[in-house]
């Protein structure tokens, strides 16, 4: 064919690609190869080689793609970070089992510069049992039970009370709760526990919004998009995003070291000044009400029963941490000087002149806590208590350091769970209740929010009652009161003992120590100096670490029974044995301490208790042996004692005098039941595992002098 002329050529492009290349060259004569080449379009042969574009761009964003994949699997092939669940799956004596993971919380703590507080190791079964009722309970400080290590808190409260009430039913109650956590962690626990087989969850969170971990003020986050937040913990068990957040973290300038080091509180705390009802303040509580509106509609579709508690804080003691003032410079120096004359009239006693004062100096700015609290406590002094406790709470309201959830997330916790139907703990309104005037104050608490033993314990008391009110458990009306006891006798029960109160009276001078705290808060614990000087050195190695949190309280036990105080120590062994109820080892010690004290029934059900935790092992059965030998029950010693001697071997800590004993034992058990053949075979095995033994060789001579 001859080659296109100028004309054909621009035929050819106007027509392309609007119509075929074949239809082109039949309407101007040419060949289609000719326009094809023109036009640069693929043979019919060639085209269906040809991959279409769309693979092209496939690849070209697949390819960054699997860059990232590779450089994410070659960091978990290297054991670069971590995979914080929440729940771990553990095995002992061939038995599974779940736990709560103690370094959950380091997935919302980036880097070293703030210590990621521990969860609780809580212990739940991994097959439950149809007479299990499982309670997760969710929050922060006040959930785990600061300033107390175990026993003081509500979720441990709450379960002796509830095996009080119901004794036929095993009640696991797992307290979920850790330090310095918010609601946005409480969303994501609550996600992987629905799937756990829960009967119930109860909810107290709401003072950690602004500083706890990923909090709006926090040194942990401080980001105020709540989509942007809910995105990073999407990401957070990347390693390459956790390599990207570690190097963040290590860039930041470091803060200094204070002698004796930063309280958690110092070392959360971003913005240490957040004006009621400012941008910041919104923020912190609108993501409160999201995330809590979220997390009961998770629970919802799990179709589980839950109980939100409304928030308590100390109001009548505490005065607000931080001022701020909404004014200019030079209303903030007559706002100053009207203080003053308050705090001198206040200091005379003068309440009419005090709350003259401070009122003058709120009309000139109402934003400052300071005058709030010094008003309400005038009113306090004169008892006028109602408008005493309006300005307190407004104080506690206005305090600018966010440590205190003001009375606006009470209502927010109201709204939501009416607009879901579920049901509240007024636990505020219970704390109150306890205290003169309704003035929440140190009866209740150890310092700013954290109660005490009996505050935690009334908490515990308004979610059983809430829970009651709606049925959980067994129908309202069925709930077996009678068998309730009074509130001394419930803290009685819970196993709070002098070592227990020791630990949290030195958390609580440790942390009022520093700020934001003006004077150290000092909490009596009722002992001898002796006593109590023990008491602090143990308490002292159990926050260092030296020893375990039981090994403490077997140290207090040993100190009070080398004293003939056997009751205190029967308690120190109960305190354990409420926290690790499946240990067979602190029952041997409580069996001694009631042995001790002539409480022989009591002391044969702990030691038999010890026997179902140790099946493989002798202790619980060779000392179940020497009770009933002591108590002439030679039947009923026979069959401990022979699985003592079964056993024996699988211990070395079961010595040769332990198994000597043993013997001698089950052949005085056998003399006494006419079995004197056996009698002298064991004696003989005492003999010669003791030899010189004067019990055994005088059990010898009496059983050979029987001898036909």
């Amino acid at each position: 064919m001859p080659p296109l002329t100028p004309k054909q050529k621009k035929a050819i492009r106007s027509a392309w690609p609007a119509e075929a290349p074949a239809r082109i060259a039949q309407k101007l004569g040419v060949s289609e190869e000719s326009v094809r080449e023109l036009v640069g379009a693929a043979t019919p042969a060639a085209a269906s080689t040809r991959r279409p574009k769309w693979v092209f761009w496939l690849l070209l964003l697949l390819l960054p793609l699997l860059f990232f994949a590779a450089i994410e699997g070659g960091l978990r092939l290297f054991h670069y970070g971590r995979a914080e669940r929440l729940v771990l799956q553990r095995e002992a004596d061939g038995e599974k089992y779940y736990q709560l993971n103690r370094q959950v919380a380091r997935r919302y703590f980036a880097g070293d510069e703030v210590a990621a507080p521990d969860a609780r190791s809580e212990a739940f079964a991994f097959h439950k049992t149809p007479n299990t009722f499982r309670i997760f309970c969710l929050g922060g400080s006040t959930t785990a039970g600061w300033p107390y290590q175990y026993n003081a808190g509500f979720p441990s409260q709450l379960q002796a009370r509830l095996s009080l009430l119901f004794p036929e039913k095993n009640f696991e109650v797992i307290n979920a709760g850790i330090s310095a956590i918010n609601s946005f962690s409480v969303l994501e626990f609550t996600r992987e526990l629905v799937r756990y087989q829960p009967d119930l969850f109860l909810i107290y969170m709401g003072h950690n919004e602004f500083y706890g971990a990923l909090g709006v003020a926090s040194t942990q986050g401080g980001w105020k998009n709540r989509t942007l937040i809910k995105t990073y913990l999407a990401l957070s068990d990347l390693r390459l995003f956790q390599l990207l957040r570690d190097g963040i973290a290590l860039l930041k300038k470091p803060r200094p070291e204070a002698p004796g080091g930063h309280t958690l509180m110092e070392m959360v705390a971003a913005d240490k000044k957040i004006a009621y009802g400012s941008t910041t303040y919104r923020k912190g509580r609108d993501f409160f009400a999201a995330n809590l509106d979220e997390i009961l509609q998770v629970i919802k579709k799990h179709r589980v029963p839950v109980v939100v508690s409304t928030l308590a804080s100390n109001i009548a003691e505490q005065p607000p941490f931080e001022s701020v003032f909404s004014q200019e410079i030079t209303v903030q120096n007559r706002w100053k000087s009207a203080m003053d004359l308050g705090d001198a009239a206040y200091v005379r006693g003068n309440w009419s002149g005090a709350i003259a004062q401070y009122s003058a100096a709120r009309e000139l700015d109402e934003q400052p806590a300071e005058a709030a609290f010094k008003l309400g406590k005038s009113y306090q002094a004169r008892g006028d208590y109602g408008k005493a406790r309006d300005l307190l709470e407004r104080g506690r309201d206005l305090d600018a350091l966010r440590f205190r959830a003001s009375s606006e997330f009470n209502q927010v916790i109201r709204r939501v769970c009416a607009g879901l139907q579920v049901p509240v703990a007024e636990t505020e309104q219970r704390l109150a209740a306890a205290c003169e005037h309704d003035l929440i104050g140190h009866a209740v608490m150890t310092e700013h929010l954290h109660p005490n033993q009996y505050g935690y314990l009334l908490i515990a008391d308004a979610f059983l009652h809430a829970m009651a009110q709606q049925g959980v458990i067994t129908p309202t009306a069925q709930w077996p009161w009678q068998r309730d006891l009074p509130l001394d006798g419930l803290l009685e029960i819970a196993c709070i003992t002098p070592l227990e109160e020791i630990i949290a009276a030195q958390r609580i001078r440790q942390l009022t120590s520093r700020y934001p705290y003006k004077t150290p808060r000092v909490l009596d614990v009722a002992a001898d100096a002796e006593y109590k000087e023990f008491l602090q050195r143990t308490a002292d190695g159990i926050l260092r670490r030296s020893f375990s949190w039981n090994d403490g309280h077997y140290r207090v036990a040993e100190y009070l029974s080398e004293r003939g105080r056997h009751a205190e120590a029967e308690q120190e062994y109960r305190a354990v044995i409420r926290v690790v109820p499946g240990n067979y080892y602190p029952y041997i010690f409580l069996a001694n301490a009631l042995i001790a004290q002539k409480k022989m029934a009591e002391a044969e059900e702990a030691l038999m208790q010890s026997a179902r935790y140790s099946v493989h092992l002798p202790f619980a059965f060779a000392k179940l042996g020497v009770l009933y030998m002591t108590q002439n029950l030679p039947i009923k010693a026979r069959p401990v004692l022979e699985q003592a001697m079964a056993t024996a071997g699988n211990s070395r800590e079961f010595t040769g005098n332990d198994r000597s004993r043993v013997h001698y034992l089950y052949a005085l058990a056998l003399a006494q039941t006419r079995e004197l053949d056996k009698a002298r075979e064991h004696v003989q095995i005492a003999a010669r595992l003791t030899p010189g033994d004067e019990r055994i060789t005088a059990l010898q001579a009496q059983l050979q002098a029987l001898a036909p």
